[in-house]
């Protein structure tokens, strides 16, 4: 990947933002609270999805519950919904 093609993808979405000095990137994502530097070195040689994997810090997951037989994503629940799964007791059958 350039470090065209990236600045330019960064530029196109809403979470993220950037900064360049003279090693590499500093790649920020007001979403996900995360701040991480790229080198140009590994700008060119990993992908789009490799440096974004990288930078989300794995906080970018997507969690999937099941609850009286329906799957859903708890991506698109509210605080209070989010609240009840955290308060939730897991236990081993």
């Amino acid at each position: 990947m350039t470090l065209a093609e990236l600045t330019n993808w960064l530029d196109a979405t809403e979470d993220w933002d950037y900064q360049t000095d003279e090693k590499g990137v500093l790649i920020k994502n007001d979403r996900l609270q995360t701040l991480t530097h790229c080198t140009f070195e590994a700008i060119e040689k990993q992908s789009l999805e490799t440096i974004t994997a990288a930078c989300s810090q794995g906080k970018d997951v997507d969690h999937i519950t099941r609850v009286t037989g329906y799957f859903s994503r708890t991506s698109g629940w509210n605080k209070g919904k989010t609240g009840e799964l955290k308060d939730r007791h897991r236990v081993k059958v």
